[in-house]
């Protein structure tokens, strides 16, 4: 029937090319799952696929089909085609935030639509990760004894999101990404891990190689319990007993946290925690200013302990890639 031609007698009719599609089916395989899709949506999502399906196949028994329909061999994740054509098809599997979705996911979506150039399903994957991952420093804050407040990402989905941001570019995400690593796990054990060693050997030194500087930073972060006050220092109401309580708390807290891994200084909260030092009313303040600075220092080098560029560069690449 001419789609210009009116049977109900209201006036011409007028075909809109955006939504006009073709009834043409098109099967994907990737190694032992299939999916038979829209071919005419998947070229308006991706100009991949667009060129892909812009050569006409040539007749021949070569065309490996099934029930007549030509089938397209990708060598991709199964999973992760299957997640993506989802996210093509299904406009309620995979929406913006605030709605959640997995780490697994999010990675095989975006590394897939960076691979096909699916913008929007690019944007909303770098949307989640950037709501999974902190921002801030108070974000990365936790008291890692308590283990209601422990972030959810396990190792293999953080690692995951190291091999996957390296690949699509996003930058921005691995300082805190590779902080996690050796801030949950200590490095020792992160260094035999398969997955871990699955990373490409750059991948490898940039989390090995900033070790060291993580260490650096934790010891500045509680240098207020190595202050030795004396009888000449002035403001100090009680400088043996400040000395004494400082002894005591560094041993208590220090040795937890290089048990866990040093590097997870910057995560360790002394909320909830001051007031049990015992610290006079001059030395308290001061201790609890000088932790404040040094963490939001620790944060501040992050990226460049890692071999990144600075935080500012880095979220001027994060808004080019989220601007809609």
């Amino acid at each position: 029937m001419d789609p210009n031609t009116n049977t109900a007698g209201e006036g011409e009719l007028h075909q809109v090319e955006e939504l006009w599609f073709s009834s043409d089916t098109v099967i994907i395989r990737a190694q032992d799952r299939i999916f038979r899709v829209f071919a005419a949506i998947l070229k308006q999502k991706s100009s991949v696929f667009a060129d892909m399906f812009a050569f006409p196949q040539p007749a021949s028994s070569d065309v490996e089909t099934m029930d007549g329909v030509p089938v397209v061999t990708v060598h991709d994740d199964p999973a992760e085609m299957e997640v993506f054509l989802k996210a093509i098809f299904d406009s309620d599997f995979f929406m913006p935030p605030p709605a959640t979705a997995t780490i697994h996911n999010c990675l095989g979506i975006l590394r897939l639509a960076h691979k096909y150039d699916v913008p929007y399903l690019r944007r909303r994957s770098l949307e989640h990760l950037h709501s999974m991952f902190p921002s801030c420093p108070s974000d990365l804050i936790r008291d890692p004894r308590r283990s209601s407040q422990k972030t959810s990402q396990k190792f293999d989905e953080i690692v995951a999101t190291i091999a996957t941001g390296t690949e699509v570019g996003a930058l921005w995400l691995l300082p805190v990404v590779y902080y996690l690593v050796l801030s949950k796990w200590n490095l020792s054990g992160v260094i035999r891990q398969p997955q871990w060693l699955a990373l490409g050997a750059e991948q490898q030194m940039a989390g090995i190689g900033g070790y060291p500087g993580l260490a650096n930073q934790a010891h500045k972060i509680f240098s207020f319990f190595f202050i030795a006050r004396n009888e000449d220092d002035e403001g100090c109401l009680d400088w043996a007993e400040c000395n004494r309580k400082r002894i005591l708390a560094s041993s208590r807290i220090l040795s937890f946290i290089s048990e866990v891994s040093p590097a997870s200084a910057m995560r360790y909260s002394m909320e909830g925690h001051w007031e049990g030092l015992g610290l006079c009313e001059h030395c308290l303040p001061e201790a609890q200013e000088m932790h404040r600075a040094a963490t939001q220092t620790c944060w501040d080098v992050l990226p460049t302990i890692f071999g990144f560029p600075e935080w500012e560069q880095l979220e001027q690449m994060r808004n080019a890639a989220l601007a809609p």
